[in-house]
């Protein structure tokens, strides 16, 4: 029998939150996961029985479901998906691939852009956990800007328009603030939410995607703003970036203020490494390299999720998860092994 069957983790949402602010060394493994897939979700709950006495009919199954997975998992941090902001001109899925140019190239794009409101957001589901989550889930989402405004540009067309018309890529990036910033404000109403996450992939494998220079220039002000309204109101501030971003982690900790940083890829920096260098300023969450996982096999996902949390428990600051997205194409087997690991160790 899998111990995942055998031990019952109890929940904590405060103590998650101190470990994620670093303190001091948690009496548990915390865990963190960006998204499960659907394929993922749906064998877990086969596997383990998750949807025994749900009525798969019933309005609300998927939300009911997902609080069966989160308790049967122990993971306190819960992500919510509000539904309508639409981006006309963009694929409606984060994950599906914008156009190389996006629907904003001019001044006059830009006039007669139907720019989304805070007033369109879907917030019904949100409201219902609200209502029914257990006291110690938290909810939390995401915010974007830089990655949204490379999408309503095109990334090769916003490199040229850093350089060729700088007023237009600041108006841009102010409409997008904005309507985070207001996403941000209301959602940290709900005494359940826990956390804003801010998603700008702002690196590459080497490098990041713009120049530091105009990342501070242009985009930290506003990340800043966001992180802050979230403290405001009680709420972590976390970060999502993937690539390598070692040149503005100065500016995450010491001007936008992160508690948190999500997202851990071995060829740029293991979570061990990452650990020593950024513990001591921030939290890090993830650390189980995603081509990792879907190649290994289910003994030596086990032997490395041990290694990592060796390295990083200690002090508090880690929560452990897949460094991006538990995708559907990560074998179910050694997702598992990570789970399993993660208890034995407790």
């Amino acid at each position: 029998m899998s111990i995942l069957k055998q031990t019952n983790i109890e929940l904590d949402l405060k103590a998650a939150i101190s470990n994620v602010r670093r303190e001091g060394t948690p009496k548990r493994v915390f865990y963190f996961e960006h998204g499960l897939e659907q394929g993922i979700k749906a064998i877990l709950c086969q596997r383990f029985n998750l949807n025994e006495g749900l009525n798969q009919g019933e309005e609300h199954f998927l939300l009911k479901r997902q609080i069966r997975i989160q308790e049967f998992l122990g993971h306190e941090f819960m992500r919510v998906f509000p539904k309508g902001i639409a981006w006309q001109g963009l694929p409606a899925g984060t994950t599906d691939v914008p156009p190389a140019a996006g629907p904003i190239q001019t001044w006059e794009d830009f006039e007669n852009y139907p720019w989304p409101s805070i007033t369109q957001v879907d917030w019904s589901e949100v409201e219902w956990f609200e209502q029914n989550l257990p006291d110690n889930v938290g909810m939390w989402t995401m915010t974007y800007l830089l990655q949204q405004v490379s999408n309503l540009i095109g990334f090769a067309p916003m490199c040229m328009m850093l350089y060729e018309n700088r007023e237009l890529i600041k108006a841009i990036i102010e409409k997008v603030g904005i309507l985070y910033m207001k996403f941000t404000e209301t959602i940290c109403q709900f005494s359940k939410c826990c956390a804003i996450n801010i998603g700008d992939d702002m690196g590459h494998k080497s490098a990041t995607l713009i120049s530091p220079d105009d990342i501070r220039e242009l985009f930290i002000p506003w990340h800043k703003r966001i992180i802050a309204a979230a403290h405001s109101r009680g709420k972590l501030g976390l970060f999502h970036t993937c690539g390598q971003v070692e040149t503005v982690m100065g500016d995450l900790i010491d001007t936008v203020k992160i508690d948190a940083r999500h997202s851990t890829q071995d060829t740029i920096e293991p979570m061990r490494i990452s650990k020593q260098r950024w513990g001591g300023d921030i939290g890090l969450l993830g650390g189980v390299d995603v081509d990792f996982i879907t190649r290994a096999q289910p003994e030596q996902v086990k032997d490395y999720v041990h290694d990592i949390l060796e390295s990083c428990v200690l002090g508090g600051g880690f929560a452990l998860g897949v460094g991006n997205w538990v995708a559907d194409s990560v074998p179910f087997e050694n997702y598992l092994a990570m789970l399993e690991a993660a208890r034995n160790y407790m």
